[in-house]
């Protein structure tokens, strides 16, 4: 039985490898930029999504618009039918000024899609003290707050204060920048905002960060597989099953990463 697992770790390995050189040559033929976009999908595992049952109560029922535009994305080209125009400044319409844009909208229904997301996931996990946007520091200049608080999740009655922030990698300022660089910017301007604060109400900060096409940082990955770990648990007393169902909530997880994508 040994032997026949090495063998096929071996062999997983090997069809692992000659992927990988198959898909370097046939990144060979695409512009930097394409290629660059590609890459990123193909090493973060961002394809997930074309595999998983297409069910309308986990929102992964996509209309044919949207698996159109998702496979262009996938493949760093423009979504057809764009408008010329951006409705709320009168910019020329592009994929990036739809994802960049702060006065469409779009930036903050992304970003309040996945706080109210998370926030869901933690009332199905059990914990009860879950608080949306908490101000975690007022004075008579500012107002500081997260994204979200929960309570028990990381230790027991012990607060977290998570806070999120979803990136264009893809965006012309950004596309000379490797995506560790690109992460490690980002925390430590949330870290700058609010370690601080939190340290005053003795909680732990935890920025969650992410590409637009649910590339996840080192930090937001554990936060999921914390999460996961919270639902076997809950899965455990509910049914009185094994702890085998811990992969079933890495599973749920992953899939609900997918969302983000």
């Amino acid at each position: 039985m040994k032997f026949l697992f090495r063998m096929l770790c071996k062999r997983k390995e090997t069809l692992r490898k000659d992927g990988n050189k198959t898909h370097s040559l046939c990144l060979t033929d695409f512009l930097t930029k394409k290629k660059r976009c590609i890459s990123r999908k193909m090493n973060n595992s961002c394809s997930g999504w074309l595999s998983v049952v297409p069910s309308e109560e986990n929102h992964f029922d996509l209309s044919p618009d949207e698996f159109r535009d998702a496979l262009a994305l996938r493949y760093g080209r423009h979504p057809i039918n764009l408008p010329a125009l951006c409705d709320a400044d009168g910019e020329a319409f592009d994929l990036n000024h739809a994802l960049n844009c702060p006065r469409g909208g779009l930036v903050y229904a992304r970003h309040n899609e996945m706080r109210d997301l998370n926030c869901s996931l933690l009332e199905m996990v059990g914990l009860r003290q879950i608080i949306p946007e908490p101000i975690i520091f007022e004075s008579a200049e500012e107002q500081l707050r997260v994204d979200w608080m929960v309570r028990g999740f990381e230790h027991p009655q012990k607060v977290s204060l998570f806070d999120c922030c979803i990136v264009n990698a893809d965006s012309p300022s950004l596309e000379r920048l490797s995506l560790e660089a690109i992460f490690t910017v980002r925390k430590n301007v949330k870290q700058g905002h609010s370690s601080e604060a939190a340290k005053a109400r003795r909680a732990s900060f935890t920025p969650i960060l992410a590409t637009c096409d649910a590339v996840f940082d080192k930090e937001a990955e554990h936060y999921f597989k914390r999460m996961a770990v919270h639902l076997s648990k809950k899965w455990n007393v509910a049914t009185l099953k094994p702890l085998a169902t811990y992969e079933q909530g890495c599973k749920f997880v992953f899939y609900v990463q997918l969302v983000f994508a």
